[in-house]
């Protein structure tokens, strides 16, 4: 059988039989609490009291916030972040609240997909879970970032297709594009009206013309240029 306590924590089981061995276990911890696992077993004696007492030791919970860097404490919701193999979104208020945790167990979580607009923070965080505490972790997410690189005649300023842009950060590593694919080589191309647009990007960006087209010549003194997006 299954049995609740009370609000003073007690169970309590009558008609039973003299002499006989019960074996109780718990089966389901309060919230906050971790369940004792170690069955007890007790032989019922008649005109003496029988008891048995279980401890629960508090647990713990904690708080995964997730906000929009730059602003005070401005919350993003809907951005997945997985504590160890659980995939868990953020709420209205930007969180994510985890309870019944088991103390000294290290939890580690790690944003895996944001929302539209904002850059990804892929970096782990991890915490020692304290009994009896709420406990908290925080994650920013940047705004993305847009660049727009224009090619235009220096005379009639009118746009030029076709001409090749190598865009790398600082570092040196390609960028990628909005769809999350490395570019080739990290080499792109200006489209019919001139442009190479690049949407979620932020950061220092390194933009090298590579090779123009026909009847046109590149102009060394800026053909490698530096932004921060």
């Amino acid at each position: 059988g299954r049995f609740i306590t009370g609000s003073d924590g007690t169970v309590t089981i009558t008609a039973l039989n003299p002499n006989a061995t019960i074996i109780v276990s718990e089966d389901k911890a309060p919230i906050g609490y971790i369940k004792d696992e170690t069955p007890k077993t007790i032989v019922v004696r008649s005109g003496v009291p029988n008891s048995l007492t279980f401890d629960n030791e508090p647990s713990t919970t904690l708080v995964i916030h997730k906000y929009i860097e730059g602003t005070e404490n401005e919350p993003l919701s809907g951005a997945a972040v997985g504590p160890d193999d659980g995939v868990y979104y953020t709420d209205k208020a930007g969180e994510i609240v985890l309870n019944g945790l088991e103390p000294s167990t290290t939890v580690v979580a790690r944003e895996i997909k944001s929302v539209d607009g904002f850059v990804l923070d892929g970096t782990p965080q991890d915490i020692l879970i304290k009994a009896g505490t709420v406990q908290n972790l925080t994650f920013w997410n940047k705004r993305q970032g847009a660049l727009i690189i224009n090619k235009l005649d220096a005379v009639t300023k009118k746009p030029l297709e076709g001409v090749t842009f190598k865009i790398t950060t600082a570092t040196g590593e390609f960028v990628p594009d909005e769809n999350g694919k490395i570019s080739s080589n990290g080499l792109y191309y200006t489209d019919e009206n001139g442009q190479i647009i690049l949407k979620g990007v932020t950061g220092t960006l390194v933009v090298t013309e590579e090779k123009s087209i026909d009847g046109y010549t590149i102009d060394e003194n800026t053909r490698t240029q530096t932004v921060v997006v």
